[in-house]
């Protein structure tokens, strides 16, 4: 089937508003977020080659005692929510974030995040999005191209500029 441009995803997606190489560090990509307020990153080689996204969640466990990264059907995470058994304050957090700062950001990658075209159909990035994304990357050839973000397709919508 073919599509009109302005049902593709080119005519919607925007520049990265940052991109990480791979070998960034995570202390890098964390000053990154943070300063840009994003809840992921694209990540691309030394070539420009999209090899994943680093979500705000992998910062995020980062910092979490492992027990609480893990919710499993023997421990859900609301039941260990509950029994309040874990005591870190801010500065176990952050000894836990150091401890992770020099790692390469390719060490903690998402790779599953769904990879669009610039063919590709708005309404699949407008499920996946649905679907709690709220970043995808636009790969063409290998090459990051750009992004489609919740923020991209609700601007379009509401036709807010």
């Amino acid at each position: 089937m073919k599509h009109d441009q302005e049902s593709l995803c080119r005519s919607i997606m925007s520049d990265p508003p940052a991109v990480l190489k791979s070998a960034d560090s995570v202390s890098v990509a964390l000053q990154t977020m943070v300063r840009e307020r994003l809840p992921a990153l694209p990540v691309v080689d030394t070539d420009g080659r999209y090899v994943g996204m680093l979500p705000r969640s992998r910062l995020v466990a980062l910092a979490m005692p492992r027990v609480l990264s893990r919710d499993t059907d023997q421990q859900p995470l609301a039941r260990l929510l509950q029994v309040g058994f874990i005591r870190d304050s801010l500065a176990d957090l952050q000894e836990r974030m150091a401890a992770a700062a020099n790692d390469p950001v390719s060490k903690h990658l998402d790779r599953e995040v769904p990879v669009l075209s610039p063919d590709t159909p708005l309404m699949n990035a407008l499920l996946f999005l649905y679907r709690q994304r709220n970043v995808l990357p636009v790969v063409e050839n290998g090459k990051l191209l750009g992004i489609v973000s919740v923020w991209d397709v609700l601007a379009r919508i509401g036709r807010v500029k």
